[in-house]
């Protein structure tokens, strides 16, 4: 059996802090991205920018997982424990923040279209006699309209 190499706990661990940093500041580069490429009509730029976001979750989850338990394990030094926490209640909140105005955004734009896509259905589905203006005015009373669509 080969003997294992002493690793401190310390060396093996990247920084807590520095990792929620990095992540939390990655992540608002990308949800400004999407926002940005929503606001101007860009959705495949917005959906590619939300996808970063996913993507960098999914890297970043084992890292982030061991981040988050240095600030509840006790055999981390209180500081460390203290600046874990701080780090996660001033970078996250923002976060949220923009995380909840894209899925806003997202939501709006969905319902718009919603409400096109039926009142297109509703116009498609008007019998073909009472499209045109002369058929309407005819239901209507009206002895004197020429006009057609």
């Amino acid at each position: 059996m080969l003997p294992t190499p002493h690793v401190s706990p310390a060396s093996a661990r990247p920084d807590p802090v520095a990792v929620i940093t990095r992540f939390v500041a990655e992540m608002e580069g990308h949800a400004e991205r999407a926002a940005s490429a929503a606001r101007e009509g860009r959705v495949v730029d917005a959906l590619r920018a939300a996808g970063a976001m996913q993507m960098l979750l999914h890297a970043q989850a084992g890292t982030l997982r061991d981040a988050l338990a240095a600030a509840q394990s006790k055999r981390v030094p209180l500081e460390t424990r203290l600046a874990v926490r701080k780090a996660l209640d001033g970078a996250l909140a923002p976060l949220g923040r923009s995380v909840r105005a894209l899925e806003a955004q997202a939501k709006a734009r969905q319902a718009r279209q919603a409400a096109i896509g039926a009142a297109l259905r509703a116009a498609a589905s008007v019998s073909g006699p009472a499209r045109s203006y002369a058929a309407l005015g005819r239901t209507a009373g009206a002895k004197h309209l020429a006009v057609t669509a």
